[in-house]
């Protein structure tokens, strides 16, 4: 399947839109017709396909009032849809809404989806249209590029804007260390440091009881444990089961022995880890920026932040979401021109205050909001020195399930981790195979 942008396509997917018709009419290079700005007395109708919480959602209401500031004609939808139960949930009903025809313009998505609403072919590629405008360009080059390079398509072209991020990194409470007499976990701590400051930390019994580290007990939370031991549950390019490497079994039995062996995290089971932390029966947790919201309208202060543990490598996991144009756009232009606002710098900046989610750009961190709280919040942006992506391959929702599943069996002794993951990789490989055959049938 090719993803390449025709003259035909354009014309298509935007209709006779001002930039399409001017294009037509003078036989002007696509990328330079997709960079023409529509007048600002255009009338027109966007349609907003997101997600987020309340907070995000009013960040967007925000950027759509700066557009309409220049586009007072233009009635923008924002279909906000509240924090998914899962990618693969939210990617479905964004294929259902588009084959049955209902208006979607923008799409936004986490790198969860990106794969698949690529290979779906509902988004449009914006190489051309970046390189033909000076204001697109600068969006690109002002976000880190580990970040933009990893909502890329497999053909290297560019479909989605970044607009946020988050990572894995450990959270503890200052409060609990110091009465234990700990000081804070050093930067290049290991897995063995990590167990060692986590049974200190474990004590008592029943209700009362303190466990050194609650697990996030989520794909995207498991997966620095993966990381950090050089190694993944998909092979490098997100293509095949690595299930049978053994470090992935060395992995899932550690995750298991804070449970089962060593006792200093409560069972998976109902947990929920920002509770237990805040709550203090757990001094530390894993999780990336979006507790910070709450920390803060509670304030709750006792907190930091330090590295992933690590034991062959110094790594951590990181996820990005990003603004597309839908195919089904019928004014790409007019599209574009909106996601300049989405992505702008005062949106960043108002992410930086709510405190869900990292910008996309490092120099919104730059000040003293960002700073001032965690002590250490540098290390998120500092992480990115040595970072790989959370995998999302074409049927992300379906290798999710098959993993996760096997990993709940895992965790509850119903079956040993070789047990476990020996199956997962039997069926993760043909999920794996099956998808290779769709793409290849495309």
């Amino acid at each position: 399947m090719t993803n390449k942008l025709s003259r035909r396509d354009f014309l298509k997917y935007t209709g006779m839109s001002s930039a399409a018709a001017f294009a037509a009419a003078y036989g002007m290079p696509l990328g330079t017709a997709l960079a023409q700005a529509p007048p600002g007395d255009t009338a027109g109708h966007l349609v907003i396909y997101n997600f987020g919480g309340a907070e995000q959602q009013q960040m967007i209401a925000n950027a759509i009032g700066r557009f309409n500031e220049r586009y007072p004609n233009v009635v923008v939808e924002d279909l906000y849809i509240p924090w998914p139960e899962g990618w693969g949930h939210y990617t479905t009903n964004l294929k259902l809404r588009v084959a049955s025809g209902l208006k979607t313009d923008i799409i936004a998505i986490a790198i969860e989806g990106t794969r698949e609403t690529i290979f779906e072919d509902l988004v449009l590629p914006m190489d051309d249209a970046i390189a033909a405008d000076d204001e697109l360009q600068a969006i690109v080059d002002e976000v880190e590029p580990v970040l933009h390079d990893a909502l890329k398509g497999p053909d290297g072209q560019t479909y989605y804007f970044t607009r946020e991020w988050n990572n894995m990194i450990i959270h503890y409470n200052t409060a609990i260390f110091e009465e234990a007499g700990l000081d804070p976990p050093a930067v290049d701590w290991t897995w063995e440091d990590f167990l060692e400051t986590a049974s200190v930390l474990t004590h008592g019994e029943g209700a009362d009881k303190q466990f050194g580290f609650a697990i996030p007990y989520f794909n995207f939370g498991l997966t620095p444990w993966w990381h950090t031991n050089d190694t993944a549950t998909l092979t490098a390019d997100w293509s095949q089961s690595n299930l049978d490497d053994p470090k992935m079994l060395e992995s899932v039995k550690f995750v298991h022995s804070l449970v089962h062996e060593h006792g200093v995290a409560p069972s998976v089971e109902g947990l929920t880890m920002t509770e237990h932390f805040m709550a203090g029966t757990a001094a530390m947790t894993g999780a990336g920026r979006w507790p910070f919201d709450t920390y803060v309208s509670t304030d709750w202060r006792t907190v930091d932040i330090t590295p992933w543990p690590r034991n062959r490598a110094g790594t951590t996991v990181f996820g990005s979401g990003g603004w597309a144009v839908s195919k089904t756009a019928e004014n790409v232009p007019l599209a574009l021109e909106l996601i300049k606002n989405l992505t702008a710098f005062e949106t960043d900046m108002e992410a930086v205050a709510v405190g869900t989610s990292l910008p996309a750009r490092r120099s919104a961190t730059e000040n003293e909001l960002f700073n001032s709280f965690p002590a250490n919040a540098h290390r998120f942006f500092g992480s990115l020195e040595d970072i790989k992506p959370v995998p999302s391959p074409e049927n992300f929702s379906e290798y999710e399930a098959i993993f996760m599943r096997h990993m709940d069996q895992i965790m509850a002794n119903s079956l040993t981790p070789e047990q476990g993951l020996e199956m997962a990789h039997v069926e993760l490989t043909a999920a794996m195979d099956k998808l290779a055959e769709r793409m290849a049938e495309s």
